[in-house]
């Protein structure tokens, strides 16, 4: 029998995995990585759907690589320089990989740019506001979750 389908990969589950590679220590393989998703959200999914998404293949060939450099250093035996040096790898691989999707976003923007001035439009058509019912979708909104909720005496809060 099959196996059911896993939760889609969503924005969500990118962050995830991308955190978790970003923290990882020790010998990287899909397999892992796997086993690591799974514990963190309770979902399977298969290193060909993890590879569907070039956010998580890119993130998963920088951190190896980034690993493999770590590999030959001398660990501490003070508890805190031990600490100290597993934030510093952990930021150094968020920050390999931003680094790498800013160069995405970057050529996405020259692309763009290419493609806006072909089709004869201007900086100034380009930098028009947003309508007001769109400017609403992207401003961050912060909901209330004791809104519409009963207090318990009865009375609504």
């Amino acid at each position: 029998m099959a196996k059911p389908r896993g939760r889609v990969i969503d924005e969500t589950v990118i962050e995830v995995v991308e955190h978790l590679l970003d923290k990882w220590t020790g010998k990287l393989t899909w397999d892992l990585l796997i086993a690591a998703i799974k514990a963190a959200i309770a979902t399977e999914y298969t290193r060909q759907a993890l590879l569907n998404h070039p956010r998580i293949a890119q993130a998963f060939s920088t951190r190896k690589l980034s690993l493999a450099k770590e590999q030959g250093r001398p660990q501490p035996q003070d508890a805190r320089t031990l600490g100290l040096l597993k934030t510093i790898d952990t930021l150094k691989a968020e920050n390999a990989r931003l680094m790498n999707e800013c160069v995405g976003y970057r050529a996405k923007f020259i692309r763009w740019t290419h493609n806006a001035s072909a089709k004869g439009f201007t900086e100034a058509q380009l930098d028009v506001p947003l309508p007001p019912s769109l400017r609403d979708s992207t401003d961050d909104k912060i909901v209330s979750l004791n809104k519409g909720r009963k207090a318990k005496n009865g009375k609504q809060r």
